[in-house]
């Protein structure tokens, strides 16, 4: 059977359409569409696979020449095969033929009753006259079983070549997943209640899948939650300094409740390289602190919205603008300023209702040590 069946190049057919859609797949993505059209052709595949397996089977398990053959004779009307232990010649009508391929050595004959026999050239008296023979019976296919294979290599070569550069230097989207394997780090959150864990039991949940540096900072942060403290979203790059404040990565931490109940933590490798400097007024330790002392829930209750958020974009200067301003001191303290004889500048972290900035002003805790 080989590859020279019709069967074959509907193989070969589909064997195309199946690196077409894993190249797409590794470069663009697109899971929902790419992912159940690969398994379709795969089983379509499989299922052309499948028959062309029965189909053999087929034939050699109803062909009657099982023993080795002595001599094979071609004649006008019928073949006739005589096998090393049969007493007589097998017979068959040449109007029965289905089929008639030739190879480079061969005919193969199928007859009906799904029987195949292979005829060699090298027994016959004249190659010519035999194919003028069974050409008037049935038309001679020529076998392309070579030239399949060699497409079939061919396919697998540059279909391999190109969904392997898919997945390097970022050239597709399987180089991306592949990064995102490497670097990514996931958890869960222990207590997903803002009002009693923080930033601090965020923090603690990230220090449980990377070890974070002995110096951290960060200019964005967001945290949103419901009215109860339930987390809905955080968002996050922190800034991880060594011992001789150089910075050695970054750790990008997102989380949304309604895709997913696990943080990811995306870490960015900069060995000390990074060009973001380390300022210890802006130390991430400050912002935990002032977090933990601002009355949220207190505020978020007087304001009775279904969500609240908290926002951080590291040390700021509000001029001097008194809107929603409070100064927060080192133990917690907090005060309410009436007047501003010099520019409001510090880290800032704001409470506010997402969408109603207008409507509600936000309140702007700025850090007074």
């Amino acid at each position: 059977m080989g590859f020279g069946r019709l069967n074959s190049w509907f193989i070969l057919i589909f064997y195309l359409v199946w690196w077409k859609i894993a190249y797409d797949l590794t470069k663009v993505g697109q899971l929902k569409t790419n992912v159940p059209l690969l398994a379709a052709v795969s089983l379509v595949i499989l299922l052309l696979l499948i028959y062309q397996f029965i189909v053999t089977r087929s034939y050699i398990k109803n062909t009657k020449l099982l023993e080795s053959v002595k001599k094979v004779e071609l004649h006008k009307h019928q073949l006739l095969v005589e096998a090393e232990n049969a007493t007589v010649p097998y017979a068959y009508k040449l109007e029965t033929l289905t089929k008639v391929t030739e190879t480079k050595n061969g005919f193969l004959l199928y007859f009906k009753g799904k029987q195949m026999i292979p005829l060699p050239k090298a027994g016959l008296p004249s190659i010519d006259e035999a194919r003028d023979c069974l050409a008037a019976h049935k038309t001679i296919r020529h076998s392309y079983w070579l030239w399949t294979f060699l497409l079939f290599i061919l396919m697998t070569v540059y279909g391999v070549y190109q969904v392997g550069q898919n997945a390097v230097q970022f050239h597709g989207a399987l180089a991306w997943k592949i990064s995102e394997l490497k670097t990514d780090s996931h958890t869960s959150l222990k207590d997903d209640n803002f009002y009693t864990s923080g930033l601090s039991g965020i923090l603690d949940n990230v220090k449980k899948q990377v070890t974070l540096e002995p110096y951290l900072m960060t200019n964005d942060l967001e945290v949103d939650f419901d009215k109860d403290g339930t987390i809905t979203s955080i968002d996050t790059y922190i800034y991880g300094y060594d011992k001789n404040e150089r910075l050695q990565a970054g750790y990008l931490i997102y989380y949304d409740r309604d895709k997913s109940n696990r943080v990811t933590i995306h870490k960015q490798d900069w060995n000390g390289d990074g060009t973001t400097a380390y300022d210890p007024n802006n130390d991430l330790s400050i912002v935990i602190n002032m977090v933990k002392n601002i009355p949220i829930k207190k505020e978020v209750d007087q304001w009775n919205q279904p969500q609240a958020a908290i926002l951080y974009k590291g040390i700021r200067n509000w001029g001097y603008n008194l809107s929603g301003i409070r100064f927060i001191h080192q133990d917690g303290r907090i005060i309410i300023p009436t007047l501003a004889e010099e520019q409001i500048t510090g880290p800032t972290v704001s409470l506010y209702v997402p969408g109603m900035e207008d409507t509600l002003t936000p309140e702007r805790y700025v850090y007074q040590p």
